[in-house]
């Protein structure tokens, strides 16, 4: 069942060049185009998957836009977590339904939708943000692709001061985190795991050194993502002339109780202590 409707999105491809448009479908609006235009009407019609005409007879592929359509084609005025690494936050975090998840460094919102469709309306996600204009960027795009969550809460804060409650995951996308590192000690749950997203190797190092002088983090991982897709058309097989290198290296830990402090005991050899002998192997 088509999900398009007056209101809905759409995404638009031409048939053309390929050019990819993302649209608010609107009562009495047409979608204007070089190749002429395409009544709002016809867009709906046509449904997902479905192909609307311009007056000019060009076609475009009509689909109900995916999480990475919307997130590559907004408007944005900070740089967002790119589909190919929130996928590995999401798996490395092991983010669930039911879980507390604490993030900070919101940008426009990208990582905010992908942890949501994760909870599945079940969990709790805060998301804490500094600047006030991305956390209204954020909000506003969330809740154009995402709709109403009721899970999920918007803080204007520092979370490099602290933050309250306590959480069984925490996504972070700031420049220094190694900050936050002392607040988990009461503020992430024994065995929970926080995932970190740095642009530069220094920034990596600082904080895994952090992380280990802290003792209360083991299981420490630090790894980057590369997409490198592949043009299959008949005896043509190659990889593409481009490829999605380096956005940022992903930083995971998960946290622990403290290693208990405990005596070396020396064992004592007994006084008649027999020779040991060795028998010969058959």
């Amino acid at each position: 069942m088509s999900k398009l409707k007056m209101g809905s999105l759409a995404f638009m491809i031409d048939e053309i060049k390929g050019k990819k448009h993302l649209i608010r479908l609107k009562d009495g609006v047409r979608f204007s185009t070089q190749y002429g235009f395409i009544e709002h009407e016809a867009i709906a019609e046509a449904g997902d998957g479905g192909v609307a005409y311009t007056q000019k007879g060009v076609a475009y592929r009509v689909f109900y836009p995916t999480y990475s359509d919307y997130i590559m084609h907004i408007k944005r005025r900070a740089q967002i977590i790119y589909p190919k690494d929130s996928a590995a936050i999401l798996m490395s975090c092991d983010i669930r339904g039911g879980q507390r998840v604490l993030e900070s460094g919101i940008g426009q919102g990208a990582m905010s939708i992908a942890i949501l469709n994760t909870l599945g309306g079940k969990g709790e996600l805060v998301s804490c943000e500094i600047r006030e204009d991305f956390a209204s960027d954020a909000a506003h795009f969330i809740h154009e692709f995402y709709g109403e969550a009721p899970n999920h809460s918007i803080i204007i804060g520092n979370v490099y001061e602290g933050f309250d409650g306590v959480f069984d995951r925490i996504v972070l996308d700031l420049p220094e985190p190694w900050h936050v590192v002392k607040h988990c000690k009461e503020g992430l749950t024994n065995g929970g795991i926080m995932v970190c997203y740095l642009p530069t190797i220094l920034q990596a190092v600082t904080l895994v050194e952090t992380l280990k002088a802290s003792g209360i983090f083991e299981e420490l991982e630090t790894f980057e993502i590369t997409k490198r897709p592949w043009k299959i058309d008949g005896r043509s097989v190659r990889p593409e002339m481009w490829t999605y290198n380096h956005s940022a290296f992903l930083v995971k830990a998960r946290k622990v109780e403290p290693m208990p402090v405990r005596e070396t005991v020396k064992k004592e050899e007994p006084e008649d202590a027999p020779e040991e002998t060795h028998e010969e192997e058959i």
